[in-house]
């Protein structure tokens, strides 16, 4: 009997309800089923256990029944298709078919006169969009789909001299990179060498054609910096004459003033009328007034000399001494020139916010043994490695520009040696000078005012300045200031430089 009830109510799974209930009727009645069981041993109560054991596995079966039905399979807009990896993550970040891909090629030559870097074609122009398209990656090549995709920035000019040297060898893969100026930031490298180091430049220009970043646009050298400079909106000036054997000082500064002038001349020329120029040829501070003196047509307050790896380097030797991480370590000035005469400023710099003199309690130790250590670091490091410090000067260019580009911390402030015009702490004017600057990230910047200066830090403030007055003196006639006078005093001059 059983087996037949289970056979009528599997054909009937779809709508079980009426048959559990005949079933149940039947099974009330008098059969032989309840002629062998009294009510004692098989109650109503058992009946209802099993009413509801079967309508609740039938209710099941029937949905399962019911759910099998036609459906629609829905195809992904994505097709796995053989690629490169490359044009693999592009298209899944922008949602682009392979075919519009595959359109995208990269031309990578290099010729004697002229090298390029991967080049991607021009997107057409769209009327409800002027965006434009670089990059390899570039995510903007439908212009005309319904879901907006994103679009780099316009394209920024960086002219960069002395390219073929140590420095530049670590700072153009960070230009390059993103690391910069942001990984949304097309970039054109525009690289100055000279006839002696074009051949080396060649093959820069090719490590970077090799290396694929999707932000580099373009790459062209050159040794004419009339050419090199042509509408670049950063300067970064590195290539300097090292001192040679037995060559003094004054020497030196005529000879890189002049380099220095002429880069000025040309930037005057053919540069963005807001071109941001940093000096790193040494000397720095003094190369940098000569190179604005002959750009009257920019902006003198665009023009930096690079003293930011002194102010790195006097940050780490503060949190070594506090036993803190480096970042816990703000508000660190360099005051004046790139030189033994410098002042790392421990008065108004500040450990996890408070006061350096507050959590250094040795002050013989921030007096003389910090000055120094900052100093002569450089002397150190070649002494013990047998090589200038390249690598940490170009992360030092990061951080410079970094700085000028991104908005200063409240509170904070950074340094970078600038022209002294205007100035509030009673500095000479018309020279070049580092000091504690704010910046909103717009590539500009304002000097801090809420900063003290006891006779201790004036002091040695006033020895850098009659340093860099003296040998503005002794190019005065790099800066058309007449006749040039030299009365240099020790030779300060960092190693490295001699």
């Amino acid at each position: 009997m059983l087996s037949s009830v289970w056979i009528v109510l599997s054909c009937h799974a779809s709508r079980p309800w009426p048959y559990i209930i005949t079933l149940f009727q039947t099974l009330t009645k008098s059969t032989p089923f309840q002629s062998s069981l009294s009510l004692s041993s098989f109650s109503y109560s058992h009946f209802l256990c099993v009413f509801f054991f079967f309508g609740t596995f039938f209710m099941a079966l029937s949905k399962i029944s019911t759910s099998h039905t036609p459906s629609q399979t829905l195809k992904p807009n994505f097709y796995s298709k053989p690629c490169v990896p490359l044009q693999c993550y592009d298209a899944r970040r922008s949602g682009v078919s392979f075919e519009q891909h595959r359109k995208l090629r990269i031309s990578c030559s290099v010729a004697p006169n002229q090298v390029q870097a991967p080049v991607a074609p021009a997107v057409p122009s769209d009327t409800t969009s002027n965006r434009d398209c670089y990059g390899v990656f570039c995510t903007t090549y439908d212009l005309k789909a319904d879901e907006k995709t994103k679009s780099w920035k316009s394209l920024i000019k960086i002219a960069v001299s002395g390219a073929a040297g140590m420095i530049s060898n670590h700072l153009l893969f960070k230009l390059a990179s993103g690391e910069v100026f942001g990984p949304d930031q097309p970039i054109a490298l525009q690289l100055l060498g000279s006839e002696r180091s074009l051949q080396a430049l060649e093959g820069v220009a090719m490590e970077l054609e090799d290396s694929l970043y999707p932000l580099l646009r373009e790459v062209s050298i050159g040794i004419n910096p009339y050419e090199v400079f042509q509408d670049c909106e950063w300067a970064l000036l590195i290539g300097a004459k090292p001192r040679g054997p037995g060559m003094e000082r004054a020497g030196l500064l005529d000879i890189n003033g002049q380099i220095f002038a002429e880069q000025g001349k040309a930037l005057n020329a053919v540069a963005s009328r807001n071109v941001k120029v940093i000096v790193v040829g040494n000397p720095c501070n003094t190369n940098a007034l000569i190179c604005l003196k002959n750009a009257p047509n920019i902006p003198a307050k665009n023009f930096h000399a690079l003293t930011r790896l002194d102010e790195n380097r006097a940050k780490c030797q503060l949190a070594l001494k506090a036993g803190v991480f480096y970042d816990k370590v703000s508000n660190m000035t360099i005051w004046g020139n790139h030189s033994t005469t410098q002042v790392p400023d421990f008065l108004n710099a500040k450990i996890n916010g408070i006061p350096v003199k507050e959590v250094i309690k040795d002050t013989k130790w921030l007096e003389t043994e910090f000055t120094e250590r900052v100093q002569k670091r450089g002397g150190v490091l070649i002494q013990k490695w047998g090589r200038s410090s390249a690598a940490s000067t170009a992360v030092s260019i990061v951080d410079a520009i970094r700085s000028l580009v991104t908005p200063t911390p409240e509170g904070d402030w950074f340094s970078t040696g600038v022209y002294t015009n205007g100035n509030p702490y009673g500095i000479a004017e018309d020279i070049v000078f580092s000091m504690p600057c704010r910046s909103k990230g717009d590539g500009d910047y304002e000097l801090a005012k809420d900063v003290i200066i006891d006779d201790f830090l004036r002091e040695r403030i006033k020895k850098s300045e009659a340093e860099l007055l003296a040998e503005k003196r002794c190019v005065a006639h790099l800066t058309g200031e007449g006749n040039a006078f030299c009365d240099l005093p020790e030779d300060t001059m960092l190693p490295g430089e001699q």
